[in-house]
């Protein structure tokens, strides 16, 4: 490693460390008296900075827990998985696990789930735009062979399945005055996220229609992922789920059987 690459690593962990930086990082400074001051700021603002980007990606997160609590797993977070990019508009995708892997939090257990939700929507809203499945498409392919086909979901679109009621949490947390109570008895949420147009849509949809979507991400032909769909939501209606849903921009494209 060159001198200089082995002083920014060293300039690096330092920003990282709650720890005083060591003194030959400090010796490279301008010596004005002011170098560890100097430095001191600057973690700090890099510290804040970034945590401020996240408190803008996790809202609802910071809403559940409180200012200061946030403010102390941003430090961590931070430190732990500094930014890789230069733009923050994605800053925290490792957030949720982040969230899921501290025993501190164990009795807040469905506060991962409500990050995914977060992580989710952003990552749609700046999406790229995708166009809606169109009646002409399906069309095209005759109706004896449309169960053979694959039925893409928009590409903005996130799945996410959680044991509690992670919807009506992240609902009832979107205004700072609201103080409604989400009994988590209300069982589990099976959510679906996706940027079809202009605006973000958080929708709640069955069990069989979760994994129905999830096997035609996967790229399962429309027959085997009802195979699949049913076996876990007996209830579940393909016709009925499509007839709500194929044109609504839950889907952008469909791909005849090779």
């Amino acid at each position: 490693m060159s001198q200089l690459a082995e002083l920014q690593k060293t300039f690096c962990d330092a920003l990282l460390s709650p720890e005083p930086p060591p003194e030959r990082l400090l010796s490279e400074l301008v010596d004005d008296g002011l170098a560890l001051q100097r430095f001191n700021v600057y973690r700090n603002n890099f510290i804040v900075l970034n945590g401020d980007a996240l408190a803008d990606m996790y809202p609802v997160i910071k809403r559940l827990i409180g200012d200061e609590a946030f403010r102390v797993l941003a430090t961590a977070y931070v430190r732990q998985h500094p930014p890789q990019e230069r733009a923050l508009l994605l800053y925290g995708d490792q957030f949720p696990h982040f969230l899921a892997t501290l025993p501190e939090l164990s009795g807040l257990p469905y506060l991962a789930d409500v990050a995914r939700i977060e992580f989710a929507w952003t990552d749609a809203y700046h999406a790229e735009e995708h166009h809606r499945l169109t009646e002409e498409q399906v069309a095209a392919i005759p109706s004896e062979a449309l169960g053979q086909c694959q039925l893409l979901p928009h590409p903005t679109l996130h799945c996410i399945r959680s044991d509690y009621p992670i919807h009506a949490i992240w609902q009832a947390n979107q205004r700072c005055d609201s103080n409604e109570t989400i009994s988590l008895d209300q069982g589990e949420s099976h959510l679906i996220i996706l940027r079809p147009q202009h605006d973000v849509e958080v929708r709640e949809v069955s069990r069989g229609a979760f994994h129905f979507i999830k096997q035609l991400q996967a790229g399962i032909s429309i027959d085997l992922a009802y195979e699949f769909a049913s076996q876990l939501d007996s209830t579940f209606d393909p016709t009925l789920f499509l007839s709500q849903h194929l044109f609504d921009g839950t889907f952008y494209q469909i791909k005849a059987a090779a």
